[in-house]
């Protein structure tokens, strides 16, 4: 395989290794566009299904279904924005040396979206992780602050143990803190 790894070619990084005149890597790449295309509207409609119906069916509405609803929008999300940046960056990048139209802005994106997606599908692992827990260490309760209703929430049991931890929890010292800026 010839390639060329450039760091001057419209900003990209070290590890992208842009090809010249290479056929079997822009084969590849057409190969893994055609698998990704089916598979980003293929997750997009899935996970819709799974929001529509956890929404229009009142019978769902418990805390866990609400939590792999949101499951279900991060994995939407990612095949909307996420997997397409994807497929546009790789196609892109056999076009470094005609062309640096929005190279760097679309790598940008992508790692956001990526770090965004993959911090949402975390996040919302670890809350149905706990909720999971809460409903096999303690059934009874679970099931009483599971009802319907909608006062309580499992991950968060009771109303005064939620305005104790907001009293403990301050936001203020992250406020001037820049490491929110991992999209750059």
């Amino acid at each position: 395989m010839t390639a060329v790894m450039n760091r001057s070619i419209c900003g990209l990084l070290a590890q992208d290794v842009i090809p010249v005149n290479d056929t079997a890597v822009f084969i590849n790449d057409v190969a893994l566009t055609a698998v990704n295309v089916p598979l980003c509207v293929f997750a997009f409609l899935c996970n819709l299904v799974a929001i529509v119906a956890v929404t229009r069916t009142p019978s769902l509405h418990k805390p866990s279904n609400i939590l792999l609803c949101s499951l279900a929008f991060a994995d939407c999300l990612s095949g909307v924005i996420s997997q397409p940046l994807f497929i546009a960056r790789r196609l892109m990048i056999h076009r470094a040396h005609i062309s640096c139209d929005y190279q760097l802005e679309v790598y940008v994106l992508h790692r956001c979206f990526l770090r965004l997606t993959t911090l949402l599908s975390f996040v919302n692992l670890t809350l149905i992780s706990f909720d999971r827990h809460y409903a096999l260490s303690k059934p009874l309760r679970y099931r009483a602050d599971a009802s319907n209703s909608g006062k309580t929430s499992s991950v968060y049991p009771s109303k005064t143990s939620r305005s104790a931890s907001l009293k403990t929890f301050s936001i203020t010292p992250f406020v001037n803190d820049r490491s929110y800026l991992f999209c750059t």
